[in-house]
């Protein structure tokens, strides 16, 4: 008798239903599935299904190490190594990334060196596109990516503001050209055009760039740049925190809201993709640690910061700045919770040289909840991922350079 089981694959199934379990599926998944058949490969290369598989994805902890790139989920904590390109390996360290659609622009250099190098990266994808400058790249630079939110989103922007009064702290005789020399203190703006792979000036785009708070690296959310910074207001008589923003549309600067008061330690990143949060704690004490969120950057009314949460315990964890340790990377996650993932020195009984350690944290507001030791390293010769641990979403989205 012929068994009344009926045999079906996943291709007998509607295609709605089969694009919905695709769109459920890691990129790293979907890349293997491409070479499936035909109608796979025209769906998963799609950009409608590019752009609504990002929208759906979780967001990650990215950190590189000399030779690797780790990829954390920082809710179920599992992670993945995979070899760093070599050209983002020494003898120049990428110390400064931001993260656009699962995208990472990099900066590669060293701080005591004039000459460095600017990359587009999909980690997934695994393309790396070297990105021309007008003139040259320098270690004073500020930079973001984006795009223009009234035209295709895939035609990406990338961003660099700089000052040539700080030149003079950074020169080396091996990479200081007398002829780029420029007295001319004013910032100059440039945008590059991912579509036409060119640079072009901004002469109405004006920005201080001591205001920018060099610690607390910028994030792009829904195609624009914000940055934490400090000025003098001249209405109030006094220097106040705040947001600064760079709209891509409009290509201008502008003072996007107030911050809290700095508190030594800034952290900016992206809340739930259309708000902003800022993690503070100060440089001298671990308690207490304050998480501020935003309300929504593309509402009608003024952005305003409230008190998510704040933790104030003795038993803190640091997660302090400095030139021998990783900028942290962390994200604020439901219940009121900040996941980070950090480097610290650990001091075990008699060791001269303490090991330094990579951790994972989950503190709310009833002080640490889970520990993770995800590395260990001893010696002194541990340069550690000077501020290479970002907060990343995995995607398909080509390099558009």
């Amino acid at each position: 008798m012929a068994s009344s089981k009926r045999s079906w694959t996943l291709s007998s199934l509607p295609p709605e239903i089969i694009e919905e379990i695709l769109y459920r599926a890691p990129p790293e998944s979907l890349l293997r599935s491409k070479p499936t058949c035909k109608q796979w490969h025209a769906l998963i290369a799609s950009r409608r299904f590019i752009y609504e598989h990002l929208r759906r994805s979780p967001q990650r902890f990215i950190r590189t190490d000399e030779t690797v790139v780790q990829i954390m989920d920082p809710v179920t904590r599992r992670r993945s190594d995979s070899p760093l390109p070599k050209e983002l390996q020494r003898p120049y360290d990428v110390n400064v990334m931001i993260h656009c659609d699962g995208l990472m622009l990099c900066m590669r250099g060293h701080f005591q060196y004039r000459k460095t190098n600017l990359a587009l990266w999909n980690p997934v994808l695994r393309e790396l596109r070297w990105i021309k400058p007008s003139k040259c790249f320098t270690p004073s630079d500020y930079y973001g990516i984006g795009y223009d939110i009234n035209k295709s989103r895939y035609d990406y922007k990338i961003l660099r503001f700089y000052e040539r009064r700080y030149d003079h702290y950074m020169r080396h005789d091996d990479y200081y050209d007398e002829d780029e020399d420029d007295d001319d203190d004013e910032a100059e703006v440039e945008i590059y055009e991912c579509k036409t792979r060119s640079w072009r000036t901004l002469g109405d785009a004006k920005v201080d760039c001591w205001d920018v708070d060099i610690t607390c690296k910028g994030v792009s959310v829904m195609g624009n740049m914000y940055w934490f910074a400090q000025k003098y207001w001249e209405a109030e008589k006094k220097h106040r925190s705040y947001i600064l923003g760079f709209d891509f549309s409009a290509e201008t600067f502008k003072d996007v809201c107030f911050a809290p008061p700095s508190r030594g330690d800034n952290y900016l990143a992206c809340f739930d993709g259309d708000r902003l949060s800022l993690l503070q704690q100060d440089q001298e004490t671990t308690s207490p640690i304050e998480v501020w969120v935003s309300s929504k950057l593309a509402g009608d009314g003024d952005v305003l910061f409230s008190k998510y949460f704040s933790v104030s315990r003795p038993d803190l964890p640091a997660l302090l700045f400095h030139t021998d340790m990783a900028h942290p990377v962390y994200c604020v996650g439901k219940h009121k919770r900040v996941m980070a993932w950090c480097e610290g020195d650990v001091y075990d009984g008699d060791d001269k040289i303490p090991p330094t350690c990579v951790i994972f944290y989950e503190i709310d507001e009833g002080g640490v909840r889970r520990q993770l030791e995800t590395e260990r390293h001893y010696g002194s010769g541990y340069s550690g991922t000077f501020l290479c641990g970002y907060v990343y979403v995995p995607s398909l989205v080509p390099l558009p350079v």
